[in-house]
């Protein structure tokens, strides 16, 4: 019925019958399966569907926008080799020569516009940091399963913390805004991640609270306000891959890997600190 409407085709009646009107005319009528029901079945006085095609014009472009949408909005070219590859498809399906673009195909295709690149940064150590939590897939040796990484602002210095469940994150982050205050004398003003509910829960809330660090997050679906945490994830992966292949080792070491990779890391020039 969506389809003779987007068509342009005009669709009235009641509970009993329904007409379908192109260029008000009737061309099909349908009529509930069952008396009292919504389920309306085609009048049996239509003979094929070469007859309602001849008699509508776009039956043909329906057939073909239903199978489009029930195989998850493949391209023409899988359509078209569906009858012979699947068993129980239709024969008929034909990609009309002048359809309309798909709108949900358009829809899922577009893409986000790029966010400018920021230029300012923390003007001290420990003034803003960035955390994100990894999960790594593989558990073995010593079970940790996810990884909790933190990124000082001005420094681009990264820590990273192991974990074998997600509710130890709050006890390592304590334990890294003591050692910043331990070890460098400096205090935490501003945290920043997304929109974890390893992060948003109320017992690493407080904990912020009490440490009077303000909390800044990122809104849903939205990666790029935690860029920083997120590329530092991204490049800390991609050169614990790149060892890995070159070492010939398996992706059941990642702990080991990962923790070798961020050591290296914090010895590598940055060029924003002008190496």
């Amino acid at each position: 019925m969506g389809e003779f409407l987007n068509d342009e085709q005009l669709i009235f009646g009641d509970n009993r019958q329904l007409t379908f009107l192109r260029k008000k005319l009737p061309v099909l009528t349908c009529q509930p399966h069952v008396v009292g029901l919504t389920t309306f079945w085609l009048n049996s006085t239509i003979e094929s569907v070469m007859s309602l095609s001849a008699k509508t014009g776009m039956v043909y472009a329906t057939d073909y926008s239903i199978w489009h949408q029930w195989m998850g909005h493949p391209g023409d070219d899988i359509l078209q080799k569906l009858s012979e590859m699947v068993k129980g498809a239709p024969k008929l399906i034909t990609i009309p020569s002048a359809k309309k673009p798909c709108e949900a195909c358009a829809k899922e295709k577009m893409l986000s516009h790029s966010f400018p690149p920021s230029s300012s940064r923390a003007m001290k150590p420990f003034q803003i940091v960035h955390s994100d939590l990894k999960d790594m897939i593989k558990r073995l040796f010593n079970s940790y399963h996810y990884v909790l990484t933190v990124l000082d602002d001005f420094m681009s210095h990264a820590w990273s913390f192991n974990l074998k469940k997600k509710s130890d994150m709050i006890d390592h982050a304590r334990q890294f805004i003591v050692y910043a205050k331990n070890q460098h004398n400096a205090l935490i003003s501003t945290w920043r991640f997304d929109g974890g509910t390893e992060f948003l829960n109320d017992m690493f809330k407080n904990m912020l609270c009490d440490n009077g660090i303000l909390s800044e997050t990122s809104v849903p679906y939205m990666h790029q306000q935690n860029s920083h945490a997120e590329r530092l994830n991204c490049t800390i992966m991609d050169k614990v891959q790149s060892m890995c292949f070159c070492a010939c080792l398996t992706d059941t070491i990642w702990e080991f890997s990962w923790d070798h990779v961020i050591h290296a890391y914090n010895h590598t020039p940055i060029s924003h600190l002008k190496w």
